[in-house]
């Protein structure tokens, strides 16, 4: 994906990095996609009560070098939004946004950041896995995948173990730290522990301008569901397992020995099964 494709969709996951005035001109492109690609920056900064010098800034942040780059890429991502679409039940647009989770955390994938962490996870003495709430259902997944593949790990979801454990890391040693908003406190005190000791940190989140990113080596972004009320749900998880998945096919690729320990891993649970 080039810098300045699916503005709309880099818009929707960093506006709660940006600054307060870069906010208030995201939101305005958000709700008005279709009004800003017929006004000058002029007229969208005084419609949005920012400046022009806010505008050229958010452009280069998306990746576009000025302002009528920006509208190209914009009008490109509106005329992909207004494809007609089939229209169904509730359940029908549960199964939509889903798929849209996983379409778009496929173009946020940064796939050298995606090769590097896993050069991480292989080379890495033992794993820690810590997310809290809703964060936490994805850590239980991240762990399980992990334990089929023989690589030894640890998941917490109570903060005040994980403290502990985070004092006791050491440099050969990777964090992974997961957060949709990369701002839970608790967390973040946890990963500055973990820093400390010089263990490496790897987040999985869906916010690319966050505390977390801020503190973390290596930072993979999954999308985030436009409708509300949406934390916890699926459509707000499966960009994030998607993640997982991509980690897990790319560590594979480090060692055949993955595959063997796999196998061996689920023949373990065969005699289990009626």
């Amino acid at each position: 994906m080039s810098d300045n494709e699916n503005v709309l969709l880099r818009l929707r996951q960093g506006t709660s990095g940006y600054s307060p005035t870069q906010q208030k001109l995201a939101e305005y492109v958000l709700a008005e996609p279709s009004r800003v690609l017929y006004q000058t920056i002029t007229e969208l900064a005084r419609e949005s009560e920012t400046s022009e010098a806010s505008v050229t800034r958010l452009c280069r942040v998306l990746g576009c070098k000025g302002y009528t780059e920006f509208k190209m890429a914009l009008a490109l991502d509106v005329q992909r939004s207004d494809a007609p679409r089939e229209h169904g039940d509730e359940i029908d647009t549960l199964v939509e946004e889903s798929v849209l989770a996983l379409r778009d955390t496929a173009k946020l994938l940064d796939r050298e950041v995606l090769a590097q962490a896993a050069t991480a996870l292989h080379q890495a003495r033992s794993v820690q896995i810590y997310g809290v709430a809703a964060s936490a259902i994805v850590g239980d997944y991240l762990h399980y995948k992990l334990l089929r593949l023989g690589k030894t790990a640890q998941v917490f979801s109570d903060m005040h173990r994980a403290a502990m454990n985070a004092t006791t890391l050491g440099t050969d040693e990777l964090v992974i730290a997961i957060s949709s908003s990369g701002s839970t406190r608790d967390l973040l005190h946890v990963v500055k522990l973990a820093r400390k000791r010089g263990a490496k940190v790897l987040a999985l989140s869906n916010t690319p301008r966050s505390p977390l990113a801020s503190i973390s080596d290596m930072l993979l972004v999954a999308a985030k569901p436009e409708g509300p009320l949406s934390a916890g749900a699926l459509n707000a998880k499966v960009g994030a397992m998607l993640l997982v998945e991509l980690l897990m096919t790319s560590l594979m690729s480090h060692d055949t020995g993955y595959s063997d320990t796999s196998q061996q891993t689920a023949s373990a649970t065969l005699p289990l099964l009626l």
